[in-house]
């Protein structure tokens, strides 16, 4: 296993009780017992190092995230003890952190209608927080990942009870032009090729006073469920006859349920293929930092994604035969197109400053909006039991 790969796991799963952060491996020059590299966190709405913020904190730094070759939301998770998520798909979960959260995996309409998260999600200073959502942003150009436990409603609000999710995004550099674009090509276990790509770019206007940065990015991620072919025959079981409006539905013990006379017998043979789960992110971000003196700057950044998925990200154990039939490991029986649109933006606008010995800091959403478009699965049989599974491991 690549050394630096085993030190960033190691450092993650073995954590101090003030927070989590990459250890570098030792140098020629350097003994293995050295202390972790400082980490610098807005936990506490001001810069300090982590080692010195009182509370339970997580980071994962930028190099963290690339040693890990992490992108969403669930590469990073699985290295985040005390953080879980009940997820339909990417983007479509609940957080939990130390087993609290107060949303259920999302269903269509959850969105808008949904109990408020428990724990907050912030892409920098702007809460993005919504019911049976996370706010799944593409980890390009982060500066580092923050996760606080809760309560931490005093500074990031009445859905921060159980805790805070953090993106931290990478700042314009005022005195460095510097660039870079990266693309990958991975292989799924049991799916379909993976490919993405991602540029930065960094450019002072105005010599120590203004600076644009910006990033654009794509990743393709195949598919790893197979829908097979199927047939659905309606049984005097099925709990849900009673909404057929039939007269012999669904009554009493004397009155046993019946299929209506010419139910039809539908199959999914339009929708049958391999790897229907795939998921694409799209997206763009855009920041110019201004500075007024040594205490005063402005900070005023656009973000914009799209995220796409089709299929669905579990497997069902039998088929919708009577008998039921066992199904292969990661196939399901699906009879009706299933997909999920997500899309932010957000323009935000962020002022620093000093006065005296008082470090001042507003952050203001200029303009915020999402949009969700989730079609889901309805479970046509009472007998299914879908069953949650994880994505087979990317190389």
């Amino acid at each position: 296993m690549n050394s630096k790969l085993s030190y960033a796991i190691a450092a993650v799963l073995s954590g101090s009780s003030a927070g989590i952060a990459y250890a570098a491996p030792a140098t020629e020059t350097e003994s293995s017992s050295d202390a972790i590299q400082e980490i610098i966190v807005t936990a506490q709405r001001r810069t300090e190092n982590l080692q010195n913020v009182p509370i339970t904190i997580q980071a994962l730094t930028a190099e963290t995230l690339t040693q890990l070759n992490v992108q969403t939301f669930d590469d990073f998770i699985k290295y985040l003890p005390n953080v879980t998520s009940a997820s339909s798909g990417p983007g479509q979960g609940a957080i939990y952190i130390r087993g609290l959260s107060t949303t259920l995996p999302g269903a269509q309409g959850s969105g808008g209608i949904g109990s408020f998260p428990n724990v907050a999600v912030y892409l920098d200073d702007q809460s993005g927080a919504l019911p049976a959502r996370n706010l799944d942003v593409y980890a390009a150009d982060l500066e580092r990942i923050e996760v606080l436990e809760g309560p931490q409603g005093t500074l990031f609000g009445s859905g921060a009870e159980s805790g805070v999710l953090r993106y931290i995004t990478n700042k314009p550099k005022l005195d460095v032009t510097e660039g870079n674009v990266s693309a990958a090509y991975e292989y799924t276990s049991h799916g379909d090729p993976s490919s993405n790509v991602q540029a930065v770019l960094n450019v002072p206007l105005i010599a120590d006073t203004l600076a644009l940065r910006g990033v654009i990015f794509s990743d393709s991620r195949g598919g790893y469920i197979n829908n097979v072919p199927g047939t659905f025959v309606r049984q005097p079981s099925d709990v849900g006859l009673h909404y057929a409006n039939y007269p012999t539905g669904c009554g009493t013990p004397a009155l046993p349920c019946q299929v209506p006379p010419g139910s039809p017998t539908p199959n999914n043979n339009n929708l049958v293929a391999n790897g229907i789960n795939t998921v694409s992110y799209q997206g763009v971000r855009v920041s110019a930092l201004y500075k007024f003196n040594e205490d005063w700057n402005a900070l005023l950044s656009q973000s914009y994604q799209n995220m796409h998925s089709q299929g669905v990200f579990y497997e069902t154990p039998v088929t919708t035969d009577t008998p039921p039939q066992i199904l292969p490991d990661l196939s399901v029986q699906n009879y009706v197109p299933t997909y999920n649109n997500d899309k932010f933006e957000n323009t935000a606008l962020t002022i620093n400053g000093r006065i005296g010995d008082l470090n001042w800091s507003t952050p203001a959403v200029i303009w915020s909006a999402t949009s969700m478009d989730k079609a889901t699965i309805r479970t046509t049989r009472a007998a299914y039991t879908p069953t949650t599974i994880s994505a087979p491991p990317r190389r």
